[in-house]
């Protein structure tokens, strides 16, 4: 007699990126998190809505616990559900000293911004911008650039902005570990990822994160990905390892992309003194450039389609 039963798989919470088990688990969890704030909600597949008649969506939250720990569920809900009830304030209710500190630049696809949003943002790329956001975190504003400086003229946005991000580079609680094939070590990258939603702001102050990573720009660039708002994944351009890397780096991001919360961009970028060029292609472009799989050189699958700094860079 067989002692163990093969059991059947898991199906697929059809409205969550959960299996059924861990989409139960999550709803129980945010209901006792609305009742400890005084609000009883009912669930509807990807939302819940409370008596008023409020919806609250869950894909963000639960594609969030699908990248923690099971033990890290009840505050990765926690934290949610407060965000949701607590009254967002205003940049009224925020003296200059606090809105001066506060301030932080902010790595956003373009296309999440209407055009009057801020007609002067900094375009990093063609489809990435860069914008000031208010971080208060457990809260984040994001006003128009009139709003902020309707509301303090004489504060220096962007250059603030730009300084506090730096200063986060330095502290912002991150982990970082080294991702590669065990049969080509060269062939990695490293992964840092946080709480904060400004983890793939901090490419913005690229240098200040290689060096808190006890990494460095050797003069050749550096491969970054940033396929949401709480991870990079980076590749110093080092040697003949970083041309091999690129295809593993291309594949792990275009996939993060597809599945995380608060998604940024599905391609690798080459970052140079401060120029950022497509090192990757999305799926409706075709293969990304490079795949180690495939070239057991590094070299290119087509290097016409690469821009030629990148390809120098890369030693292509």
């Amino acid at each position: 007699m067989g002692m163990f039963r093969r059991r059947a798989p898991v199906r697929p919470e059809p409205d969550l990126p959960l299996s059924t088990f861990q989409a139960r688990r999550l709803y129980h969890l945010v209901a006792d998190a609305f009742a400890q704030a005084g609000v009883v909600v009912e669930f509807f597949g990807d939302h819940a809505v409370d008596e008023r008649g409020r919806a609250y969506g869950l894909r963000d939250l639960a594609a969030a616990c699908a990248t923690e720990s099971p033990a890290a569920w009840p505050e990765v809900v926690r934290r949610h559900v407060h965000a949701e009830v607590s009254p967002a304030p205003t940049l009224a209710d925020l003296d200059d000293a606090t809105l001066g500190t506060a301030c932080v630049a902010r790595l956003l696809p373009a296309a999440l911004l209407p055009p009057e949003w801020d007609p002067d943002a900094e375009h990093v790329t063609n489809d990435l911008v860069s914008v000031v956001a208010i971080d208060l975190g457990d809260q984040a504003l994001m006003p128009p650039a009139d709003a902020l400086r309707e509301r303090a003229p004489l504060l220096p946005w962007r250059e603030l902005a730009a300084d506090n991000l730096r200063d986060l580079a330095h502290r912002l609680p991150l982990h970082h570990e080294q991702v590669s094939p065990q049969e080509a070590p060269d062939e990695g990258f490293d992964v840092v990822v946080g709480e904060s939603g400004l983890v793939a702001s901090l490419a913005l102050q690229l240098d200040a994160l290689l060096d808190r990573l006890g990494l460095a720009d050797r003069g050749r660039g550096v491969l970054v990905g940033a396929p949401y708002r709480h991870q990079l994944a980076i590749r110093v351009v080092d040697g003949p390892g970083a041309a091999s890397a690129l295809g593993h780096l291309a594949d792990y991001v275009r996939s993060t992309y597809a599945v995380a919360p608060g998604p940024v961009t599905p391609l690798v970028h080459w970052v140079h003194e401060g120029l950022w060029r497509p090192a990757s292609l999305t799926r409706d472009h075709g293969a990304p450039l490079a795949r180690a799989e495939d070239q057991p050189s590094g070299s290119l699958l087509d290097p016409d389609r690469l821009h030629p700094e990148v390809a120098a860079a890369l030693g292509i």
